[in-house]
This record gives structure tokens, sequence and C-alpha cells, in this order.
């Protein structure tokens, strides 16, 4: 089978390998969509950071979803699309114990730390499938797994109908929260995004936006009793705090390998909240995913940038996304 295997910072190749072993219990997928992450976007660029180095050249691919080629349960027709389950925890210990696999020491992610999904065939768990909809297209499910990591994310928050919210960075995963906190009921959803081209798109999905880099933009509101940092820029933890209410709570989503620092005594007197998320699981949040992305609540399409073949994954997939800053979620069609 064809695939793109990671050999190291700006060495993707797409390559004939074999198809996959097959383990006990497991059956093989035929893929079908697979989204680029900023994670692989930064394992490209500098890598390997999570992908380990002993296990390289390996196949990438975290945001999958393929069809059914036989289902040895017998509950699905052959060809069904299908979002597998991407998180594998040890099994024995106190995370797992109580199905927390994404937070356990030992886990792996199908993608970023073993073989993923970028390939024409994977082997797959069929225990652990979530069904998309026949009537939701492998263009808006490939989307399941950036939209968990927003479901997982505004769980996070105590209380959503009727609170304002922000969101800082309009990226992909930025306007899936944004549009997924209307969803659930917030009074008002702000999305703080500096590139014109991305206020323009959170506009046209119906977001007040206002640019984070102007003083007098980031000053216009305060009190909100949740932010979602979805940018991944240093620096705006102690910033994002003080735009949050006393008892509010802030959500780190995006990425960030430096450390920062901010007011201890503040936060602990204003009684504020700090929450990481990053583990999000197949049968809640992945499946809580493609039923909003069923429904009429979530628009994919500005989100979407491309859908490429496979062979043209360096050239129209990574090294467009790091030289086009307007790109939102580029997807290759394993197909193809």
């Amino acid at each position: 089978m064809r695939a793109a295997r990671f050999h190291g910072a700006k060495d993707l190749r797409i390559e004939d390998v074999p198809d996959p072993s097959v383990p006990n219990g497991h059956t093989l997928v035929r893929m079908e969509r697979v989204g680029i992450c900023g994670t692989d976007l930064e394992e490209y660029l500098i890598g390997p950071v999570i992908i380990p180095k002993h296990r390289t050249p390996m196949i990438i691919g975290h945001e999958y979803l393929g069809r059914v080629i036989e289902d040895p349960l017998g509950k699905l027709k052959p060809g069904t699309l299908v979002v597998p389950d991407g998180i594998v925890g040890c099994g024995n210990c106190y995370h797992c114990d109580r199905h927390e696999e994404g937070i356990c020491k030992s886990y792996e992610c199908i993608g970023l730390t073993c073989d993923g999904g970028m390939a024409e065939l994977m082997a797959t768990d069929p225990t652990r499938w979530i069904e998309v909809p026949s009537h939701v297209s492998a263009d808006v499910a490939v989307f399941a797994e950036p939209m968990s990591v927003a479901v997982r994310a505004l769980n996070k928050v105590p209380f959503i109908p009727g609170t304002k919210i922000a969101v800082t960075g309009g990226g992909t995963v930025g306007l899936l929260i944004a549009q997924v906190a209307r969803s659930f009921g917030a009074a008002q959803v702000v999305v703080y995004e500096p590139n014109p081209v991305r206020q323009a798109v959170a506009q046209s999905l119906g977001f007040e936006t206002l640019n984070p880099l102007n003083e007098k933009e980031w000053a216009h509101y305060d009190e909100f009793d949740s932010l979602l940092e979805c940018s991944g820029v240093k620096g705006t933890t102690a910033k994002s705090l003080d735009k949050i209410r006393n008892a509010g709570t802030l959500v780190l989503v995006g990425f960030r390998p430096e450390e920062e620092s901010f007011h201890l005594l503040n936060f602990v007197l204003s009684e504020k909240r700090i929450l990481g998320t990053a583990a999000h699981m197949w049968d809640v949040d992945v499946a809580a995913a493609i039923a909003l992305l069923a429904g009429n609540s979530i628009d994919t399409k500005p989100l979407l940038t491309d859908v490429i073949a496979l062979d043209e994954v360096v050239s129209k997939g990574f090294d467009r996304l790091l030289n086009d800053k307007n790109a939102f979620k580029i997807v290759v069609d394993t197909t193809r």
C-alpha cells in the first residue's frame, strides 16, 4: 500500500509499504480522508517532537476516517464510513480503569506515537469505531477529530448556557470551538484573531471578531465567564486570565512549549480556574463531535481549504500550510 511516512524534519515521503499487520481482534479499514493538523506541521518542521525517534520512519495522520471492508462483529455493512479510535491506553493503570486512556502515562496516539492513518489501509479495533451517518460526507466527517477537541475543551467549562465566552485564535479549532459554544447556548461568543482573512471567515460564521494585538480592541470587553485559548502564542496565559471574571475559567487548548508566569496571588484571590485539555475519548467526545457534524449547527465549509491527493501531501499540503497563513484545514484523500 501507499503511505505518507515521516523520516525526519522536512523529510516526509510517499512510499510503498507492506499492508498493516492485523492484531487479534482488529480488522483493516480502507482509509478515505486524513486532515493535516498543526501538530503534524510542527513535526514536519522541527520534528521529531512527539513522534518517537526510534519508530521512524512512521506513518503519520491522526485526523482520519475510512470505510469498512468487513466488520467481524457483523454490525456494519462494507463501505460504511467510520472514525476509528485514535487513543490506546495501557489498559491496566488508574486512568485506564476509569476510561481516561488519553491521560494514561503509557498511552499511544495513533499517527503521533505509532503508525497512523495517512495510508491506504489501517488496522483498527471494530469495537471502537464511531459510525458516520450516511448523510454526512467524508469531507465533513474528517473534522471529527478537531471537533472532538472542541467538544472536550467546552466540557471543561462548568456552565455554558447564557454565558459570555471568548476564543483566542481563529484557526480551525478555534472556530469550531466558537460554533460549538454557540450551539451549547452561550449568549455571546467573541473571537480574538489578528489575521484579517481569518477574521472575515469568523464573521461569515456570525461571530464578532477583535484584534488581540490592538490594545483598544483587546480592552473592549472583559469579565468573560470563560476563555478558550487556542492560539498557542507565548505570553497569552496571563493576558487571558485578565479577561475572565472572578471564578471564571481559562481552558488552554493551544500548545506552547515555553514556561509562562502569572500573578499567583491575584489568581488565588480571584478563584479563577486554569484547565488543560488534550485527551478526547472516542465514545464520548468523538461520538458527540460526529453527532454535531450531522446536525445543522456546525458549518465546516469555510474551514476546508483544499482536498489533495496522497502524492501531493508535501507540495500542496505541508509546504502550503507553512507558506500560506490564510489556509485552514487541508485534507488528504487517500484514495487518490
